[in-house]
């Protein structure tokens, strides 16, 4: 989606909830505004009726000289300009007939004609509500009992109506005012806080295979963008280094293979010239199964490699004794410096247990005393383990040709060869230390290395243990 839809959509939809929202607070204030009218005129209405109730004995008695009051007239009184309340009393005469009476102050009672025990109505409310019926919806009318008088009290619900429907006016005129400074409000918040994320976009958009050196700019001005920016830039950054790695170990692994391969097809053209001898042939065939020998371990260890990086690589996590597993790498290694000023010697607890795969541990002394008795032409190759600080330390030390210092840190490097000139010819493809410590990182252990150039070389392995 564009940046100008994105907007759009986003304001659209603040517009939408804006309308919502401000149309449910109009109704909920005008209701509410109707029900506080609504309570204030009961109130108001109640008050009156107690104040009224408390000068009930003022009204005059009905005796002495009586009018007659339709029922008419007596609404009008009660909602006409007067003092907007009307008192009526039930009383019997002498001969014994109900009589009902509108009692006004220091005036005579007014007998409310048809009312009595003969009358079209049989009480003062229902005279008084009848002729209160086409108006009822304009005025509220409180009635109360007190005894034998019955007390009206009327106000209007003109000026509460009008004050309603105003603040309902004000709210549907107010409604497409609130909902366009919103959506304008939106559009600008919108436009400030996706500027940040689409420089984002756009600087991730640049940043291609064949340039992954680009990085995005922190901060971006934005907190939560700066963290995504600084997800990604961690995340180039693997990239790049995987992307290097890789691409130096096609070309190391593509030189690795194509000089086996030369000499192969070497041979094997020498070898078919038909002017050699018996033995010149069986001389060309063992160089060729030599160097085919060679080519399967390096194969060997790329496909090693490989499922190691990509955890493909079934690993064992079960306790195993060192001693007995070091004595048997020692005792293989003592035979391959038959011949050479060299001892192996070992240095181990008979208790010492590691956590791990046996198996895949064996390889990582194999090649580590390997290595060691390659570059050791005389002197002691020694390999000691201890428990020290929760971890079995197996260390394999040399009195060999060391290691140069700028070497040093990139000897567990794939392909690299600390002694490039001796190591072709010792059979080395440089991957040996390189399987060695991603065998010990796949155990939940690690492998280092210190050496001085000259005096021997010390790698150190470390693997979980369990205490006994």
């Amino acid at each position: 989606m564009t940046e100008p839809g994105l907007q759009e959509q986003i304001a659209g939809d603040v517009s939408r909830l804006t309308w919502r929202t401000l149309a449910t607070y109009a109704v909920v204030v005008t209701a509410g505004f109707a029900l506080l009218s609504a309570l204030s005129l009961q109130r108001s209405l109640v008050h009156s009726a107690n104040v009224i109730e408390s000068l009930l004995g003022l009204y005059a008695d009905p005796k002495g000289e009586r009018t007659t009051v339709a029922p008419t007239m007596l609404a009008e009184s009660l909602v006409g300009v007067g003092s907007r309340f009307v008192i009526t009393r039930a009383a019997r005469d002498r001969s014994g007939t109900r009589r009902t009476y509108y009692l006004t102050p220091g005036m005579p009672a007014q007998e409310i004609a048809g009312l009595g025990d003969d009358g079209e109505f049989t009480d003062a409310p229902d005279a008084l509500f009848s002729a209160l019926s086409t108006r009822r919806w304009q005025y509220r009318v409180l009635h109360r009992v007190a005894g034998e008088f019955d007390i009206f009290v009327a106000a209007d619900r003109t000026p509460y109506l009008v004050s309603t429907g105003g603040v309902a006016f004000a709210a549907v005129l107010l409604l497409p005012v609130g909902a366009a400074l919103a959506r304008r409000a939106a559009r600008q918040t919108v436009a400030s806080g996706l500027r940040p994320v689409l420089t984002l976009r756009h600087t991730i958009a640049d940043i291609g295979p064949d340039d992954l050196s680009q990085r995005i700019t922190v901060p971006t001005g934005l907190a939560e963008t700066t963290e995504i920016a600084n997800a990604v830039n961690r995340l180039i950054s693997r990239v790049e280094f995987t992307h290097r790695a890789l691409q130096a170990f096609t070309a190391d692994a593509s030189h690795e293979l194509r000089t086996p391969i030369t000499y192969l097809r070497a041979q094997a053209q020498w070898a078919l010239d038909g002017h050699r001898s018996e033995p010149e042939l069986r001389e060309a065939l063992s160089s060729i199964t030599a160097e085919a020998e060679r080519m399967h371990r390096l194969v060997e260890g790329l496909l090693l490699l490989a499922r190691g990086d990509n955890r493909e690589l079934a690993m064992r996590r079960d306790a195993f004794k060192v001693a007995p597993l070091i004595a048997e790498v020692a005792e293989i290694t003592g035979g391959m410096a038959t011949g050479r000023s060299v001892r192996v010697e070992t240095a181990v607890l008979p208790d010492t247990v590691a956590v791990g795969d046996e198996g895949h541990t064996r390889q990582i002394l194999l090649n580590l005393l390997t290595n060691a008795v390659r570059f050791t032409t005389q002197g002691v190759i020694r390999v000691q383990a201890a428990v020290h600080e929760g971890a079995v330390r197996i260390s394999v030390e040399d009195t060999g040709i060391g290691i140069a210092a700028e070497q040093l840190p990139r000897v567990f490097e794939r392909f690299v060869r600390v002694d490039t000139s001796r190591s072709r010819d010792l059979g080395g493809a440089g991957l040996g230390l390189a399987i060695a410590r991603m065998l010990a990182e796949l155990q939940g252990g690690s492998l280092d290395a210190s050496s001085i150039e000259g005096s021997g070389s010390r790698f150190t392995l470390l693997l979980p243990t369990v205490l006994t």
